[in-house]
């Protein structure tokens, strides 16, 4: 009797039974993402904005399906009925809703339960980040491994092994995301100053893309810029929390972590501004920097953080310096250093999600529109400004399934507004969004290389085209600059 199969149709009880009983955990819990999920009334403001459609309003006729079925599920105390992996954690319902009830934030909690990938928290454990074999299943197929060779033996992550036991000796002690406490409305982002000194990010995702990397540093270095880097700097914790490897109190105190470890490079009482090439990390450090301005949720971070000897006790004193918060502060500089105006290149721009979560609005930004429009590309204006890319998440489940090819609804429609538009390259602002476009197919670039590019940067050396999955030599060759 012992040996015999449980019945399929049992597991399937056993599996929900579980899952629900988790679920009931993370409400009684409180996590910060769920504290106003009580609040959804399935107005629906959300529905036309999201990018995968897993709120359609067709279903039920029910214009909040996608809110009113995840947030009547919690209500009730169990798992929502949908197949929460083909949410692309955009955030774009955060921020539209009218009472700010995040079913991002919602789902991206209720999916840490139930798929938790422990390959991500693994990695943060033995590496402090995502090191370059986190994305060797993106490179399967030929001609691929031999970039990502390539790629890892001249890129290797580079955190110091001081940091790495850091962040192990802090994460094997979890903080309950119940400790904290929602700071509310964000405070209003201080407008950005002129900075003559930065602090510059390693984002995990630049490993596909150290071109942008040292794209962002030349044109620094161009700009009169200093920068400065830390081998003390590990993760912040967004790209694993956004595919389920770290959750809401690791990505803070790694981020708080990172915070102290900048602050070391810099002279007491002054201000610092932290950049770097990915709107991720700008979001993790603009969101850690909102729920530390709670003296209570300090004193969570900092009791943490004492494990290692750190602390942050100055949040006021850092401000997030995105690319496209930055480099518009110095448009006539940039100007005259285009040696090279790229008026043969058609170009479509595509915001990342994550910049637009950080800013709280749906709307398109000018930043990225008019720093490519400083190297005299020609500039072709669509809808895909407004969608988002697709994922990373979604690229990264597709190749786990096997199906790398097989393109998600979001990811064909970019691609075909592409070509419909006849455009030689899509610029980007974010390593992830670019490496969903090369994977389907679109050259692209990010902002930095573009810019790079017409400032006369090496496109082999600086730049770093050959690694790119979709070549560029075509788009790059025809206007004469490889």
């Amino acid at each position: 009797m012992l040996g015999r199969a449980i019945p399929e149709p049992d597991r399937e009880v056993i599996r929900d039974a579980i899952t629900d009983g988790a679920i009931r955990h993370l409400l009684h819990e409180e996590d910060p993402r769920l504290r106003n999920f009580r609040l959804c009334n399935a107005c629906g403001s959300c529905t036309p904005y999201c990018p995968a459609r897993i709120n359609d309003p067709g279903a039920n006729g029910d214009p909040g399906y996608l809110a009113r079925k995840v947030t009547a599920a919690l209500q009730a105390g169990r798992r929502p009925g949908l197949d929460l992996a083909d949410c692309v954690q955009c955030y774009s319902c955060e921020t539209v809703c009218p009472r700010s009830v995040s079913i991002g934030g919602i789902i991206n909690a209720v999916y840490e339960t139930e798929r938790l990938q422990p390959v991500f928290r693994r990695m943060l454990l033995d590496r402090g980040g995502l090191p370059p074999q986190a994305f060797l299943p993106l490179y399967t197929g030929r001609g691929r491994f031999r970039k990502f060779i390539v790629k890892a033996v001249r890129h290797p992550y580079p955190v110091d092994g001081r940091a790495i036991d850091e962040v192990r000796r802090l994460l094997l002690h979890p903080v309950d995301a119940s400790a904290f406490s929602a700071p509310g409305h964000p405070a209003q982002r201080r407008p950005l100053a002129r900075p003559d000194r930065v602090f510059h990010l390693n984002s995990c995702c630049a490993f596909n893309y150290p071109g942008a990397d040292l794209s962002q540093k030349t044109i620094l270095a161009a700009l009169g810029v200093r920068y400065e880097t830390s081998p003390m700097q590990t993760c912040c914790g967004g790209a694993p929390h956004y595919m389920g490897g770290a959750g809401f109190a690791d990505r803070l105190l790694l981020t708080a972590r990172n915070l102290s470890v900048i602050r070391d490079a810099f002279e007491p009482g002054g201000e610092i501004a932290v950049t770097g090439i990915c709107p991720t990390c700008s979001d993790s450090y603009a969101a850690a920097l909102d729920m530390l301005s709670l003296k209570g949720n300090r004193e969570v971070v900092n009791e943490a953080l004492a494990r290692i000897g750190r602390e942050v006790n100055d949040p006021g004193a850092f401000t997030v310096a995105n690319v496209l918060d930055l480099y518009p502060l110095y448009l006539e500089e940039l100007r005259r250093l285009v040696e090279t105006r790229l008026t043969g290149l058609a170009v479509g721009v595509h915001v990342s999600c994550h910049y637009r979560k950080m800013n709280g609005s749906l709307a398109v930004p000018p930043g990225l529109q008019d720093l490519a429009a400083v190297t005299g590309a020609r500039i072709t204006r669509s809808v895909m400004e407004h969608y988002c890319c697709g994922g990373v998440k979604n690229l990264f489940d597709r190749h786990r399934k096997g199906r790398p090819g097989e393109l998600s609804r979001l990811n064909r429609l970019v691609r075909q507004d592409f070509m419909n538009h006849r455009l030689d390259v899509m610029v980007v602002d974010c390593p992830g969004c670019e490496l969903v476009y090369d994977h389907m197919g679109v050259p692209v670039l990010h902002i930095t290389e573009l810019l790079a590019l017409a400032m006369g940067a090496d496109p082999r050396e600086t730049i770093r085209i050959q690694g790119h999955m979709t070549s560029l030599s075509g788009e790059i060759g025809r206007i004469g600059i490889l």
